[in-house]
């Protein structure tokens, strides 16, 4: 006797299974060349007496959207808590191709905004999540279509001051690398200034235009 036929809906069900695992296959083989591009765009880092609080930057290209994300966390331990962080999240996007690195003064849509954070350190490894979007400026087109809140974890590399995240937000981005270099101290912590390791990898210099890529 033969065994059970396996239903069309179970063989649609294992091919989405494959179909996604081989995406992510592709998606992670292309992570090093990116956080490459991400490191080469950052300014020095700033190394602070905290293992962790201080302003954090990232500045991120991403395919799916296509727009960049500059990002900036402000990361603060909570007095009594060792463990537990907060803070704020804030996002300057603008829609582009990967030439955009720096919005022009026109653009076909940028906006800016903010998230209050929260999150813990432990064990070198950082979690940072924000709560609801808060529109600050809509500053090219419209209208506003809405942020997903960022949620970003990973591990602190000391040596160069960079915190190794990944960012699900529950919409476009899942496991999308983040590279934040940090790039200040708050005021009541001592600052040392000073060029980080050269990346593997250097992106060609593109020229600069006021015009955006469409979707």
């Amino acid at each position: 006797m033969s065994g059970p036929r396996r239903s069309p809906t179970g063989r649609l069900a294992a091919g989405m299974i494959a179909a996604l695992l081989a995406a992510m296959t592709v998606r992670f083989s292309e992570a090093p060349a990116t956080v490459a591009e991400q490191r080469a765009r950052l300014p020095p880092a700033a190394e602070c007496e905290s293992e962790v609080a201080g302003t954090w930057k990232a500045l991120v290209h991403d395919p799916v959207t296509g727009f960049w994300y500059d990002r900036i966390l402000e990361v603060r331990e909570v007095e009594g808590n060792p463990k537990a962080l907060e803070g704020m999240m804030y996002v300057d996007a603008w829609r582009g191709g990967p030439e955009l690195a720096e919005p022009g003064p026109c653009g076909e849509y940028r906006y800016r905004g903010k998230m209050v954070g929260h999150g813990s350190f432990e064990g070198g490894v950082l979690t940072f999540g924000g709560g609801p979007f808060e529109l600050v400026e809509l500053i090219c087109g419209g209208p506003f279509r809405g942020y997903n809140p960022d949620n970003f974890s990973g591990r602190i590399e000391k040596e160069r001051q960079e915190f190794q995240s990944l960012n699900n937000d529950g919409g476009a981005a899942v496991n999308s690398p983040n590279v934040f270099r940090r790039i200040a101290c708050f005021d009541d912590e001592p600052r040392d200034n000073r060029d980080v390791a050269s990346p593997p990898f250097f992106p060609q210099r593109r020229s600069r235009g006021c015009g955006a890529a469409s979707d």
